[in-house]
């Protein structure tokens, strides 16, 4: 039993070092990426083990025990709390008293809390999968989408919320662990589509916001249809996806970005984006100075590698079948079409820091600040940005917090369900009359 209390201190305290630890090495930060992301989504449990180590120490008079199980159960309590308070942003944006503003029936369909350690089980809702909404216009490849709707008996709230999923501009696909997500959402009566946008290297940055655009045209074509009030759509995404999102919102109706075909107006009523880039230059420059040790297929092992991730990834719908590893230093440019050094102009156009104006639409901002691809600095002046222009902007931090948090514990981690939590709401508040 003795031996059984210490392992359990000890496991405590790895997990709980673990959310605290912050390699400077860029290589180190994505070994340990999935570890960290897993270490914070079981911290509520982590500190439970924690505390039950630390008394059988004392009760076992083991006092490496006892002294493991209290840091760990301290160290996962700490970031739990720090990860589920409550703020002041909202108040700020929408006002004091906005939760009055939230009807009593909807209100019952959200979450009651920021972390609760069982979540209410999302309605069974009905979807659509694999419609097709348009084609690429650099490639001609269609452009693909799954819709989530409202289950009978929710009446719909008019609210159409596009999603884009992230994928390094280069990887992954729709229905990228999202679905008790959307399920939740559905469940309150929005309709949520799912856009599986056209990927490096079939297409480069503005051939992606074209296909964004092409959503957004579509979603308000058939706004009868799904229920849909077309002046009430809003764009969401992580990661790249985040960053098209709003990159697309604040380019309404831009012909640089926008098929000519296209005559319904491009404008939302908000964006969210999860952890997504608000400044290419300096995600560029972060990504070719901290991610300088990689497989290369120089040599007779990294290529056998690479191949193996490859194989994987694309039976996995992780890498598309027209794809493949692309070096950290080339996934911007791949995208954009040069370095920075040969194409800054192009890099600015393409970073929704230097589209910002009063005419941007409402933003919320979720961003960890352990994430490995650099960009917490970035999204913290993004959003003095969008004060300073005057546009409601709300960014919610993560303390200790990795990349992609919600994608891999989607159900568990105090991040994600935080992060939940204030989506409804939202969602909400910017789908009422203005």
């Amino acid at each position: 039993m003795r031996k059984l209390i210490r392992l359990i201190s000890f496991f405590s305290a790895f997990v709980s070092a673990l959310t605290l630890f912050r390699p400077r090495s860029g290589t180190l930060r994505v070994l340990l990426w999935i570890p960290k992301s897993l270490a914070e989504a079981i911290t509520p449990f982590s500190s439970l083990l924690g505390a039950f180590g630390s008394v059988g120490g004392l009760v076992f008079k083991d006092v490496i025990a006892a002294l493991g199980g209290f840091f760990g159960f301290m160290v996962s309590l700490r970031h739990v709390v720090r990860v589920t308070a409550s703020h002041k942003e909202f108040d700020r944006v929408f006002g004091e008293g906005w939760e009055a503003r939230i009807s009593a029936i909807q209100r019952e369909r959200m979450l009651k809390a920021r972390w609760s350690p069982k979540l209410p089980v999302p309605p069974r809702v009905p979807w659509e999968r694999d419609v097709t909404i348009g084609s690429n216009v650099d490639c001609g490849e269609p452009i693909w989408v799954d819709i989530w709707k409202p289950p009978d008996g929710v009446a719909p709230t008019g609210l159409g919320v596009i999603y884009l999923h992230g994928s390094g501009w280069h990887f992954c696909d729709k229905d990228l662990r999202t679905r008790r997500f959307f399920s939740h959402l559905a469940g309150q009566g929005h309709v949520m589509m799912d856009v599986a946008y056209t990927l490096a290297p079939n297409t480069r940055l503005r051939g992606m916001v074209s296909d964004v655009k092409q959503a957004i045209a579509w979603f308000k074509a058939h706004h009868d249809k799904y229920g849909i009030d077309p002046e009430r759509i809003v764009l969401m995404g992580g990661s790249a996806g985040g960053h098209l999102a709003m990159l697309s919102a604040y380019t309404p109706n831009d012909p640089a970005f926008q098929p000519e075909d296209i005559k319904v107006d491009t404008s939302v009523r908000a964006v969210i984006s999860l952890y997504g880039p608000a400044d290419l230059t300096q995600q560029h420059d972060y990504l070719s100075s901290s991610f300088t040790r990689y497989p290369s297929r120089d040599t007779r092992m990294g290529s056998a590698l690479l191949s193996l991730f490859e194989r994987w990834g694309k039976k996995r719908r992780l890498v598309p079948a027209y794809g493949g590893f692309v070096e950290p230093h080339n996934i911007l440019p791949n995208v954009i079409g040069g370095t920075p050094e040969e194409n800054l102009e192009e890099f600015q156009f393409g970073s929704p820091l230097y589209h910002i104006g009063d005419h941007c639409p409402a933003t919320l901002l979720f961003q960890g600040t352990h994430d490995f691809a650099g960009m917490h600095p970035d999204v913290c002046r993004f959003y003095q940005a969008l004060q300073e222009a005057g546009v409601p902007a709300i960014l919610v931090e993560f303390p200790n917090t990795e990349h992609a948090f919600d994608i891999l514990s989607p159900s568990r981690s105090p991040s994600t369900q935080a992060a939940i939590y204030d989506v409804e709401r939202f969602l909400y508040l910017v789908g009422q009359d203005s």
